[in-house]
């Protein structure tokens, strides 16, 4: 009799730990390495074979994939998508009216490695003018954010300010250097790493060596 019921709560239990589903936030894979009022930026390790739990995205959000990993998806109630998710690919998703909930698995030999950068705020105000572009490639922009890419850095230093809240995302190449012209302060971002640079700073970018870089810089609005 006890045995059975051992073997009933197990199955409660591991049912539960299936089908659970947790704000992205709370997932465990899911690291929160940075957040303040204007993102929350979730820093995204799954070794391979591994799954997350079920998990909420409603919140606005950015993405950036820092691996060439083969994934797959599964929305709640469907079934099993594969997909390959190639490095440096970026993009936005409002979910408004649109929440997503899913699992992804890593069915790769490598590590699935993606930021998920949930914009909390806005930064302009209602009567702040529209900000032209920065003078680099525009990945895409839409009513939150703009998105850029950075393949290489002259020598030329090409001053950024006055500017929203933004996130340097190195993909791939050598590693680059940030400079804030403001506090004179210095930060190497190798890849696969990121760098906040609050809104209003002074800055420009450098390069530690030659050969094509592939950097991602995305701003708030």
């Amino acid at each position: 009799m006890k045995y059975r019921i051992t073997c009933l709560l197990l199955l409660v239990i591991c049912s539960v730990t299936i089908t659970a589903q947790v704000p992205v936030r709370e997932e465990p894979r899911h690291h929160p390495v940075l957040q303040n009022k204007y993102i929350r930026l979730l820093d995204v390790w799954l070794p391979p074979g591994d799954t997350t739990l079920y998990h909420i995205h409603a919140t606005p959000s950015l993405f950036i994939i820092l691996s060439n990993t083969v994934t797959g998806s599964q929305i709640k109630g469907g079934q099993w998508q594969q997909n390959r998710s190639p490095a440096g690919y970026a993009w936005f998703r409002s979910f408004l009216n649109d929440t997503l909930i899913h699992r992804v698995c890593n069915m790769d030999t490598v590590v699935y490695h993606v930021n998920d950068i949930e914009i909390l705020s806005s930064y302009n105000t209602n009567n702040a003018p529209t900000k032209k572009t920065l003078p680099f490639t525009l990945l895409f922009e839409n009513e939150r954010s703009f998105a850029y890419q950075i393949k290489n850095i002259t020598s030329n230093k090409q001053i950024i300010n006055k500017r929203g809240p933004m996130i340097a995302e190195l993909v791939s190449g050598n590693a680059i250097f940030f400079h804030n012209t403001t506090t004179n302060e210095t930060k190497e971002i190798k890849a696969g790493d990121y760098c906040y640079i609050k809104p209003g700073t002074s800055f420009y970018f450098s390069a530690a060596g030659k050969g094509e870089i592939n950097l991602v810089l995305f701003e708030i609005k």
